[in-house]
């Protein structure tokens, strides 16, 4: 590791992050974890993150905190009519509900693979966020060689 660069966990960095984004401004950091995967790929892949627009809509990847304190970078399944929303990371199979407004940090307006920018808006990111069952069959190593050609022409895999 390069001894310029200094790791500081996400709570720490918390306060900044909350004043960044709350002036308008946007966080870069890379996640921690596997359940965003095969989207974010842990300690490879960066994330933008910018100031939530409220409410959010169902397929954004908010950056939460729970309870717990702990931080979460989930995707929406589902906008509740109670203002909550039900969440779950692209890996993984339980759903995480009663999620609030309060709780939410920033949201995903980008993700950083290989230093190039795939935004939010990029039609192949839309087309992946919007099909569970792709996301779901990617676990399967068959439909995962089939689809990777594709994805890496676009950018979304290595």
């Amino acid at each position: 590791m390069n001894n310029d660069i200094k790791q500081v966990s996400l709570a720490d960095m918390f306060p900044v992050m909350e004043e960044q984004l709350k002036n308008g401004g946007n966080v870069i950091f890379k996640p921690k974890g596997i359940s965003m995967l095969p989207l974010i790929r842990q300690g490879i892949d960066s994330v933008l993150i910018k100031k939530p627009e409220f409410p959010l809509k169902k397929y954004d990847i908010p950056l939460f905190r729970r309870n717990d304190g702990s931080f979460i970078l989930h995707r929406i399944l589902k906008v509740r009519s109670d203002g909550t929303y039900v969440i779950c990371g692209d890996n993984q199979t339980v759903k995480e509900y009663g999620v609030k407004d309060e709780q939410i940090i920033g949201v995903v307006a980008g993700i950083y693979r290989d230093k190039k920018l795939v935004p939010v808006s990029n039609f192949v990111y839309k087309i992946y966020s919007r099909s569970l069952w792709i996301r779901r069959l990617w676990r399967k190593s068959f439909i995962r060689r089939a689809f990777k050609g594709v994805l890496r022409r676009c950018g979304l895999i290595k």
